[in-house]
């Protein structure tokens, strides 16, 4: 099986558990809009979570991954059986650092909420809520990045669904502290509280079984080894460089509490359905590219890691730019499915879809993101990432002053696209610039056919669903949930279709990875 084969098979791997997952975050999602609508209420409990999830994506998707996979790999390499020493050490150390982060978060709740959300003081007791629910949220943060190294050392190991299954349980348990304890007398923002916790508990749980088998065990001092050393040098700047980037979002944050109650929530609920793409198919080939550029990165001939790169671009462009199409068009039934019920109203939906429309435009450049940064860590690179990231996150926090005025919550979600688009054409200069051709050519014809058959598909779906069978919201949410999944199993078709007629590879690619050996 080729190496582009086999790489397409593990992203649909992860791919499979990853759309599991994203159905139990829409379930925790509706869960949390249908006990606190949109309002101070949600705009608390969703700025203090935000704070955590931040870390989490920093840790679990970039600067721990990006550290900690190239460096197991390299000890596979010269000392076949010692990864899992290693991985048990680079735990030690990473909840001997954690644990005091989490105590200075608690001690420090107050200065950072007023950091990020001093709008949130002119609502009475709204300021004073974020900064106690910021408190409880606070030790998720050793439990997530706990649970995203075993997860990395899964996946040096060439394991990726275990730990893509572990989200699953983390919303299942938001969904059910709701459930259960607030009908029990609980404030629902409590309950949801106890879940997110309970949640990260059943991460490391569930993935704990497994790293043992795999050889992971507790040998020695951390603080004596030498490839813990230099990874925990490498680890800073690359939390730092992926850490820019996610501070878009506490400075969004910033920007949208001072706007007034419910905003935060708008952008927050947006977000949520826009990542639901960048969430499944592209953070899935996001984990599954790593070893497989590390190793390349090994190699003194480097066409096999440029050719990886053109690769990966090619197939998150196949799975963002429909879905820019498709989140732009039907931006008002996904979040009316998804969200309008309880305290969350038809008002609410309006304000939230404007914002899915502007994040949609920033899809591609954010899939992107993601791989060239990748790429740079497979090469050991850690400035480059740090200096674009810290230049495009001066670029955001101006863009949103200047369009938060004319534009109000849609004028973060405008910045936070553009700010994507900046740091993914920045990355892939400096790469080129360093690697040589990246093969440009034959990546611009191929996402050109991409935007041709997506564009076909959009004419298709405008037709469906503003002319011949236009969306009702007073219908039930039975019949809602039907128009909205045949409509977008319409347009996935038709897409698909649009794209062979137009001969774009990554149809074959993408979808005939589980062709038999023989047949293929």
């Amino acid at each position: 099986m080729s190496d582009t084969r086999k790489l397409v098979r593990s992203t649909w791997g992860i791919t499979a558990w990853t759309a599991v997952s994203r159905v139990a975050g829409v379930l925790r999602d509706a869960t949390i809009a249908r006990f606190l609508g949109a309002s101070a209420l949600s705009d608390a409990f969703y700025t203090a979570l935000r704070l955590p999830n931040t870390f989490r994506a920093i840790v679990g998707e970039g600067g721990l991954p990006g550290a900690f996979v190239p460096m197991a790999k390299k000890v596979e390499r010269e000392r076949p059986g010692e990864e899992g020493v290693y991985a048990g050490r680079m735990l030690v150390l990473l909840v001997c650092v954690l644990v005091g982060l989490v105590a200075a978060g608690i001690l420090l709740a107050e200065p950072i909420v007023a950091l990020f959300a001093s709008g949130f003081k002119t609502t009475p007791g709204k300021f004073e809520l974020t900064v106690r629910l910021t408190r409880w949220m606070f030790p998720y943060i050793l439990l997530v990045s706990v649970a995203a190294l075993l997860e990395a050392f899964l996946n040096s190991k060439g394991f990726f669904q275990l730990s893509a299954a572990t989200p699953i349980a983390w919303n299942l348990a938001i969904v059910a502290a709701a459930w259960a304890l607030a009908p029990a007398g609980v404030s629902p923002v409590a309950a949801l509280t106890v879940g997110v916790l309970v949640g990260g508990f059943l991460q490391i749980a569930l993935q704990g079984p497994a790293v043992r088998r795999l050889g992971l065990r507790f040998v020695g001092s951390p603080f004596r080894d030498a490839e813990v050393k230099r990874t925990a040098l490498q680890i800073a700047p690359r939390l730092y460089g992926y850490g820019v980037g996610q501070l878009s979002f506490l400075v969004s944050t910033r920007t949208l509490a001072s706007l007034g109650d419910a905003f935060v929530t708008y952008n927050f609920c947006a977000w949520r359905v826009t990542d639901f793409v960048l969430g499944g198919f592209v953070v899935s080939i996001t984990r599954a590219i790593l070893p497989s550029l590390s190793d390349q990165a090994l190699e003194k001939d480097r066409t096999a890691y440029r050719g990886t790169i053109a690769f990966a671009l090619r197939l998150i462009g196949f799975i963002t730019i429909p879905s820019t199409v498709g989140l732009v068009l039907l931006a008002t039934p996904l979040i009316d499915v998804v969200f309008r019920r309880g305290r969350f109203g038809t008002e609410d939906v309006d304000k939230t879809a404007l914002a899915v429309g502007f994040f949609a435009l920033g899809l591609f450049a954010a899939a992107g993101v993601k791989i060239l940064t990748q790429a740079f860590y497979a090469l050991h690179d850690t400035r480059t990432p740090v200096f674009v990231a810290t230049f495009d996150l001066a670029v955001f926090w101006g863009l949103c002053v200047a369009l938060a005025g004319p534009m109000r919550h849609a004028g973060v979600a405008l910045a936070t696209a553009a700010g994507f688009w900046i740091n993914f054409l920045a990355l892939l200069a400096l790469l080129r610039k360093r690697l040589g051709r990246l093969g440009g050519r034959a990546i611009g014809v191929g996402l050109l056919r991409l935007v041709l058959a997506s564009l076909g598909m959009g004419a298709i779906v405008w037709a469906v669903s503003e002319r011949l069978l236009p969306y009702r919201m007073a219908w039930g949410l039975p019949l809602r949930i039907g128009w909205v999944g045949a409509v977008v199993s319409l347009g996935t078709v038709a897409f698909v279709a649009f794209a062979k007629l137009l001969g774009a590879p990554e149809v074959d690619e993408v979808l005939g990875a589980f062709r038999k050996k023989g047949a293929a």
